[in-house]
C-alpha cells in the first residue's frame, strides 16, 4: 500500500470558538456567509484541501473549546450566557463567541487550579492528534508536519516544541518577541500565548526553537495589527540565532510579506514547497 506524507493542519483562534475545522477545510455541508467571509483571510479557499491535493493525508482536529469541542451556552454560568436564547446562524455565532471569549477566562482558572494551562491541554490534543495521524496505514509516521494561521500558528509553536512527531512545522501570524508585545498588545490574545510561568525560564520564540534544528518556517505579516513589526524583526532574528547555535542554520526559514493578518495564496503556496522539501518521501513510504 502506498503512503503519504502527513500533515496537521491547525484551525486558529480568531475569537470564533462556535467553529472550528470549518473555518480551515471542506466538508459535505456548504458554507454559510460568515465562514465565506472568514476565509478570506486564508485566500478565500480551504487550504486543507489544496495540500490533501498535493499529495498529503491532512488531518484538521477540533480542539479543546472549539467547534465539536466547544462549551455549550448552558455549560457556562449565567452571567456569561447571553440574556436571550441563541438560534443557528450569523447571530448564534455573534452570541457564542462573545461568550466563549469571556469563558477563556475562566477556563483557565480552573486550569490554574488543577495544576495545568490551557496551553498545556491544548497542546496535549494536539498530541493526540499526531499519534493518531501516525498510527494511520495510509501516513509515514516519520514524515509528519504541522501548520497553522494565528491561533493555528501558536498550536503549530506548541506542537513543533512537545512533540517529536513532528518534523517540519509552519507558524504563519503568530510569532513575536514578549518584550515586543508588552507595550503593544496583550488584551487581544489568548490566553494559549502566556502559558503560565514560563516566561520566567524563555521567551515565546524559545519554545518555537527549542528543538532546534527541527525544521521551522514563520511566515510574517510586516502590517499584523496583533504584532509589532519591531516584535516580529526581533523573534525573527532570535530564532535565527537559536537555530545558528547548534550549526544548522538553514532549517529555520523566516518570510515577510506585505499586508496585515492573513495566510493568503502566495503564502500558502510558499508553505506547502516548504513542506515537501523538508518532508520528503523516504523508502518507508514503499
Amino acid at each position: 500500500m502506498s503512503r503519504c506524507r502527513g500533515v496537521l493542519a491547525l484551525h486558529d483562534h480568531g475569537g470564533f470558538k462556535a467553529c472550528g475545522k470549518e473555518k480551515i477545510a471542506e466538508g459535505p455541508d456548504p458554507l454559510d456567509d460568515t465562514l465565506i467571509e472568514y476565509r478570506k483571510a486564508y485566500g478565500g479557499r480551504s487550504y486543507t484541501n489544496a495540500l490533501a491535493r498535493e499529495g498529503f493525508v491532512v488531518l484538521v482536529p477540533d480542539t479543546f473549546m472549539w467547534g465539536s469541542r466547544r462549551f455549550e451556552l448552558d455549560e457556562m454560568p449565567a452571567s456569561i450566557r447571553p440574556a436571550e436564547p441563541a438560534e443557528p446562524g450569523a447571530d448564534f455565532y455573534t452570541r457564542y463567541n462573545q461568550a466563549a471569549s469571556t469563558h477563556e477566562h475562566l477556563v483557565e482558572k480552573y486550569c490554574s487550579v488543577l495544576g495545568t494551562t490551557i496551553s498545556g491541554l491544548i497542546s496535549y490534543e494536539d498530541r493526540v492528534a499526531a499519534n493518531y495521524l501516525a498510527s494511520r496505514t495510509d501516513v509515514i509516521p516519520e514524515r509528519i508536519g504541522c501548520v497553522g494561521l494565528s491561533g493555528g500558528g501558536l498550536r503549530s509553536t506548541l506542537l513543533q516544541a512537545t512533540c517529536e512527531r513532528i518534523r517540519a512545522a509552519v507558524v504563519v501570524g503568530l510569532m513575536s518577541t514578549y518584550d515586543g508585545l508588552i507595550d503593544h498588545n496583550v488584551v487581544s490574545h489568548t490566553w494559549m500565548l502566556y502559558p503560565n510561568g514560563w516566561a520566567r525560564y524563555g521567551d515565546w520564540t524559545d519554545l518555537a526553537a527549542c528543538r532546534a534544528p527541527s525544521p521551522l518556517l514563520v511566515q510574517f505579516d510586516s502590517e499584523d495589527p496583533l504584532f509589532p513589526l519591531a516584535g516580529m524583526r526581533a523573534a525573527d532574528a532570535r530564532l535565527r540565532a537559536h537555530y545558528a547555535s547548534v550549526g544548522h542554520a538553514e532549517c529555520y526559514t523566516g518570510q515577510f510579506y506585505p499586508g496585515e493578518h492573513k495566510f493568503d495564496l502566495e503564502m500558502q503556496t510558499a508553505a506547502f514547497a516548504w513542506l515537501a522539501h523538508w518532508l520528503k518521501a523516504s523508502a518507508a513510504a514503499r
